[in-house]
């Protein structure tokens, strides 16, 4: 049986979880807390408990890490030394990765690592990102692509949505969106998991796939219907700033892994 260990079993690391281990993996978890450990064995999850802060703190780390696929699902902590930090975090992590050759890490980024083009990015562009968090990610997938010791996919997501993930949440509190003309790249988490399902089941590995919806909705038309689907009134929207954005390409996914998305087109989740 192939072991799975997924590093953040939150809200995108918990569900698939138990996805995988419905298809019949082994699967284990890692959480922070401990107060967090009982919800996974409950649900079958082998749990760990491993935090990265930034050196390497666990119990039983190298029967986690000996797994044959480690999913990496956390995010650069907001902090002034974000860079620095998590690039330290990441290399204590890839000490932490026993040898044998041949494992496969998928690492969990985010298409912050590319700027705002006013156009279509690709996975082959260069990239010089807007946002500390885009660099640090940045930092983090050059780490592990360029490590020889095991082979990493790099999953670049867009904007993560569905269930209780829905971004009419800040306009309730903020009430104002900025930009409204631009188009948005967000992908369901329902896809999310998916993708990773099937990077591990057609073991594609050493490449960088970009993971987001087929449209790109501009903010206006998301975010008026997001709105009237939950039976507020509209944002306002702010029009003064010159437009920032980017689309973010799907087509290297679809290609490689002959992936048709569960929800293409955000304006269609029910």
């Amino acid at each position: 049986m192939k072991t799975v260990s997924i590093l953040g079993c939150g809200w995108l690391g918990e569900p698939l979880a138990l996805s995988l281990k419905e298809a019949g993996f082994s699967v284990r978890g890692s959480v922070r807390k401990p107060e967090a450990i009982p919800a996974l064995l409950e649900k079958g999850i082998e749990p760990y408990l491993i935090d990265i802060a930034p050196e390497v703190n666990a119990e039983r780390s190298d029967e986690f890490f000996s797994s044959d696929v480690l999913f990496i699902n956390f995010p650069p902590e907001r902090r002034d030394d974000i860079e620095t930090y998590h690039k330290k975090q990441i290399e204590n992590l890839i000490e932490a990765i026993p040898s044998p050759r041949g494992k496969m890490v998928i690492f969990a980024s985010s298409t912050s690592v590319y700027p705002n083009t006013n156009g279509v990015v690709r996975e082959e562009d260069s990239l010089h990102p807007d946002k500390l968090s885009g660099k640090a990610l940045l930092h983090a997938e050059r780490l592990l692509m360029d490590n020889p010791e095991f082979d990493t996919t790099v999953i670049r997501f867009s904007g993560l949505i569905g269930y209780d993930r829905a971004p009419i949440k800040s306009i309730r509190r903020k009430k104002l969106v900025l930009n409204p003309d631009c188009p948005l790249n967000l992908i369901h988490r329902d896809d999310c998991i998916a993708i990773v399902r099937s990077i591990i089941d057609l073991d594609v590995r050493n490449t960088v796939l970009n993971a987001t919806c087929d449209e790109h909705p501009t903010r206006r038309e998301y975010y008026s219907r997001e709105a009237q689907k939950y039976g507020i009134p509209p944002p306002l929207f702010e029009t003064e700033n010159p437009p920032q954005y980017k689309i973010v390409s799907n087509e290297k996914l679809k290609r490689t892994l002959g992936y048709r998305l569960i929800y293409p087109d955000p304006l269609g989740i029910p």
